[in-house]
């Protein structure tokens, strides 16, 4: 599940003003901007949702947000549904190593361990303190592949905060996104994000 193959097919789609609804925030050092209405991306069979977005709106693109579905109605049979979160121009985000037992048709039970996005709750500090920063993590993925029932990631049925850390003019900015899964991992939904203004200066997740 190479993190380019979820966006492969999508055409990707700059998130522009019209849907967002940017409120004067608590902490002027925060910039808040609250997705209305949210952007639910549920895929097609065979085929990809995604969306990108620029959180300091700097007019530079540092997230995008993605799902896919695979569907094989051959032997062996697959109905697959997978979302991930990508870090474009330098963008990296918390993520934390998963392993599933996977039963391959030639070599039998093999461990597989994937990159996952980790679901921080609100309050939650993001800083430098966090040392497994990468440019793509898995939020779920979730049915059948190669006849194999496979469950993977960890923001199903949840609405829940992902850390990211952002470079700009060689500088390290801290924010968060929040988003929501629905339980069969079929449809993820981009609700709110925020980027401290501040560099190398953490930010709680919620903060606003």
């Amino acid at each position: 599940m190479a993190k380019y193959s979820l966006l492969a097919s999508a055409a990707l789609t700059m998130l522009n003003a019209c849907g967002k609804d940017e409120e004067e925030p608590n902490d002027p050092d925060i910039t808040e901007t609250d997705i209305n209405p949210d952007i639910t991306l549920s895929p097609q069979i065979n085929a990809a949702d995604a969306r990108e977005f620029d959180l300091n709106n700097d007019g530079v693109m540092d997230v995008s947000v993605g799902i896919e579905n695979y569907t094989y109605s051959g032997q062996p049979p697959s109905n697959f549904t997978y979302s991930g979160v990508e870090g474009m121009n330098g963008t990296e985000l918390l993520t934390q190593e998963e392993s599933f037992i996977f039963n391959s048709p030639n070599y039998g039970a093999i461990t597989l361990t994937e990159d996952v996005v980790t679901p921080i709750t609100e309050g939650s500090t993001i800083s430098s303190s966090q040392v497994t920063w990468l440019d793509y993590g898995i939020l779920g993925g979730a049915g059948v592949y190669i006849n194999e029932n496979i469950t993977l990631g960890q923001f199903f049925g949840q609405d829940k905060y992902l850390g990211l850390r952002i470079p700009v003019a060689g500088n390290i900015h801290y924010a968060w996104m929040r988003l929501g899964m629905s339980n069969d991992g079929t449809s993820v939904t981009v609700k709110e994000y925020a980027f401290r203004e501040t560099p190398f200066t953490p930010i709680n997740a919620g903060d606003k």
